[in-house]
């Protein structure tokens, strides 16, 4: 069973929690009252607010329409003024361009005139000039055609004078050297003749020698055949050997003379080969070089025509 204290406040506690609960549904009626009078009330101010728009519109584009009809009449009646004065200042342009083209015509042709004459003038002025520059030009050509001819011909003498000394020179050489082969075939034939007569009386010491020898053998042998002794017999042979001796001594000296009598010949026709060179030699003359020629004269500078502009 329960307490009667404890059910007491246990009804209490239910009574407060129901009367909370009653509350917080009133006020959140009213609460909700409020938010639907607030859109109302917003609703009909935003009706409000766009009658008053559209009315502004209205009157914004009646304004722009009057603006605008009052701007094209402004602009028709500009565009007919500008229209009206375009013609005018056409017709003006055209009268000021037909009195300056008069002018114009006028004037070119009195410039045309004038310059023609001067034209004339100036063409006359350097004809004259023109002839002088040609008479100049022709004096300078001829005196040019008459240099470059003394100085061809100057250098064809040259030339032609270096020609005749180189083949007189050459001749001299050929001369020169043909009197040096003459002069050595002739020291050759005194050679060949001085070592042939050498050799000869070579070949004749020789035999003379094995003369000598024989002579000499034979009187050695005669000496000892006569059977004879004793000192006697040796001095007999010793004399035939002194005997023997002095012969090929003499015969010796004899051959010694005719070589030196050949070298002699050979010496002299040496010094005459080379005496004869000598002399050849001295009849050749300087070999010629190039001749310095004299340069060609320069091309002159003619002087330019005159072209009147």
């Amino acid at each position: 069973m329960c307490d009667p204290i404890t059910l007491g406040i246990t009804t209490l506690v239910s009574s407060v929690g129901m009367g909370i609960y009653s509350g917080q549904q009133q006020a959140a009626q009213a609460s909700a009252s409020m938010r639907q009078a607030n859109m109302n009330a917003q609703a009909q101010v935003s009706m409000q607010n766009q009658q008053q728009a559209q009315q502004v519109a209205q009157q914004r584009a009646q304004m722009q329409m009057q603006q605008q009809q009052a701007q094209m009449q402004m602009q028709q009646s500009m565009q007919q003024n500008f229209q009206n004065q375009m013609m005018q200042q056409q017709q003006q342009a055209a009268q000021l361009k037909l009195q300056q083209g008069l002018a114009y015509d006028q004037q070119r042709l009195n410039l045309q005139q004038t310059q023609k004459s001067q034209r004339l003038q100036q063409e006359q002025a350097a004809e004259g000039r023109n002839l002088q520059i040609q008479q100049m030009n022709n004096a300078l050509q001829d005196r040019y055609t008459q240099q470059r001819e003394a100085v061809r011909q100057e250098r064809d003498q040259l030339m032609l004078q270096n020609q005749t000394d180189r083949r007189i020179y050459q001749d001299s050489v050929e001369n020169s050297e043909a009197q040096q082969l003459a002069n050595a075939e002739a020291a050759n034939r005194v050679y060949m003749a001085e070592q042939s007569q050498l050799s000869e009386k070579r070949k004749e010491a020789a035999f003379q020698a094995q003369t000598i020898l024989a002579k000499s053998i034979g009187a050695k042998g005669s000496i000892l055949a006569t059977g004879r002794t004793g000192q006697s017999v040796g001095l007999l042979a010793l004399d035939t050997e002194r005997q023997a001796g002095r012969e090929t001594a003499a015969q010796e000296a004899m051959l010694k003379a005719d070589y030196d009598s050949a070298l002699i010949a050979m010496d002299d026709a040496f010094r005459k080969n080379q005496e004869g060179n000598r002399q050849a030699d001295a009849k050749v003359g300087f070999n010629p070089e190039m001749p310095y020629l004299p340069s060609m004269p320069e091309v002159p500078n003619f002087v330019g025509f005159e072209i009147p502009k």
